[in-house]
């Protein structure tokens, strides 16, 4: 029987969904096409009917894995003030850590590191995605800065990197430790700091 667009476009997305924690654990190239046939259920051609390759599937998946995982921490609700959007931002990561909607950690940072000096397709997309996380934050930052909100010395752009870099360096060393106490007297630190340094008393 002919696979009509319908049912291939929602086969290709579940593919994707069900790759997304292989990915998100093993990496791109930890990923074996053995594993995705186990959790995606479709043999290697059903796969590469709907992927041209393993590069393009990895592409797509980490797409999703940054919708689900990280751009999903950024949505916030917009009629909060940019002091309870950052508080809602960080309680959003610390939530990831706790209960996360996909397995393996942060997809960003994972990819971010596998990839820097080994593909880069991949790099540049994780590139894209930093910047664009980037951009979210300075945006607040900046929109609080101009209400009164925090203080009037921060700088946005170096105080979202501050930020960003806090985040996902807390991720790192409790993926390292194994455990998530790491994370959250670190998230405790970055709440302590936006208390002192960029809220305004």
């Amino acid at each position: 029987m002919k696979r009509t667009t319908r049912n291939a476009a929602k086969t290709k997305q579940e593919i994707i969904e069900k790759s997304a924690p292989v990915f998100n654990i093993h990496g791109y190239a930890g990923t074996k096409m053995q594993m995705l046939i186990d959790a995606t259920g479709y043999q290697m051609g059903g796969i590469y009917r709907h992927f041209e390759t393993k590069k393009h599937l990895a592409k797509a998946v980490f797409q999703y894995n940054y919708e689900v995982l990280i751009k999903k921490n950024l949505s916030v609700d917009a009629g909060l003030n940019p002091k309870e959007q950052l508080l809602a931002i960080l309680e959003n990561y610390r939530k990831m850590v706790l209960q996360p909607n996909i397995a393996g950690g942060c997809p960003l940072l994972n990819t971010a590191i596998e990839v820097d000096d080994t593909d880069e397709e991949l790099s540049k997309l994780a590139k894209t995605f930093v910047k664009e996380v980037l951009a979210v934050l300075e945006n607040i930052l900046t929109e609080g800065k101009l209400q009164g909100v925090f203080q009037s010395g921060i700088e946005p752009k170096k105080e979202a990197s501050f930020i960003l870099a806090s985040f996902e360096g807390a991720i790192m060393l409790g993926k390292i430790m194994k455990k998530a106490s790491p994370v959250f007297a670190i998230f405790e630190r970055i709440l302590f700091y936006l208390e002192d340094r960029i809220f305004k008393p």
